[in-house]
């Protein structure tokens, strides 16, 4: 445990160039690192957070343009604010997870939307399935791109086993979307069709160690790509190969496996 020297070494480059763009915007008042690095009880599975400290005038244009300024500072393969819309979560084209939120004097305003949720850390509300199949597929993605590994890796298998309703949420959303189905109100289990309940009761058992976690979480993965794979083919929209590529790099070089329903390169 520890600070920045705790963390994989490029974070430093990372944290440079983020420096350097964010402090030369006018609106920004200064920036911060923030979490387990600040807290210094960082280690080598850690990302970067940082918190951006904005003008209260300036709060909804620097938000407004979070997609400029972070391509200023890193190429990204994933970039969304899934959380809450002060928060931004990215993942490098090298593989790096960073982290951002936005503050000033008072908190952004947050005023949800109408539509329906997909897991459990989705801030937007959806109210079509393929922008809902595209955020469950982005957001699989980015799970076992990083925090699958950081939990495997750290040994934290109760407090992984907890938060594994965020993935079966994404996997009920492309189930329901398979069907265009909508629950409103209502259990989503009871749309599923046969064939989708037996998907979920045929998931492997799981416990809170790390084989049984890796084993249920690549179950669930499966699923959501190989059928997300095919919704967004439907749909006519992009599969995200770039992610993709990463998920598989960082899961072959961090947990030395990579699962055949992804695509190596």
């Amino acid at each position: 445990m520890g600070g920045s020297e705790a963390v994989d070494a490029r974070y430093a480059g990372l944290h440079r160039r983020a420096m350097e763009v964010l402090l030369a915007d006018e609106r920004v008042v200064d920036v911060e690192v923030h979490g387990s690095i600040a807290t210094g009880t960082a280690d080598k599975w850690s990302d970067l957070d940082l918190k951006v400290i904005v003008r209260e005038s300036d709060v909804r244009s620097f938000l407004d343009d979070w997609q400029q300024w972070l391509a200023a500072i890193t190429p990204t393969v994933f970039a969304d604010r899934p959380i809450a819309p002060f928060i931004v979560n990215a993942v490098t084209a090298d593989g790096l997870t960073f982290d951002l939120s936005v503050w000033a004097d008072t908190a952004a305003a947050w005023d949800p939307q109408d539509g329906f949720t997909v897991g459990l850390l989705s801030g937007r509300r959806y109210d079509n399935y393929p922008d809902a199949v595209a955020y469950a597929v982005r957001e699989q993605l980015r799970g076992l791109a990083g925090p699958l590994i950081k939990f495997l890796q750290r040994g934290q298998h109760i407090s992984h086993f907890t938060g594994l309703g965020h993935t079966i949420g994404l996997l009920t959303t492309v189930l329901l979307a398979e069907t265009d189905t909508r629950v409103d109100g209502g259990r989503p289990a009871d749309a599923l069709s046969t064939e989708q309940r037996w998907v979920i009761a045929n998931l492997p058992a799981v416990q809170p160690t790390f084989q049984s976690l890796l084993a249920f979480e690549f179950a669930i993965a499966n699923e959501v790509l190989t059928r997300g794979r095919r919704l967004i083919a439907g749909y006519g929209l992009e599969w995200p190969s770039a992610f993709e590529a990463v998920a598989v790099k960082n899961l072959r070089e961090r947990l030395g496996v990579v699962p055949d329903f992804l695509a190596a390169p």
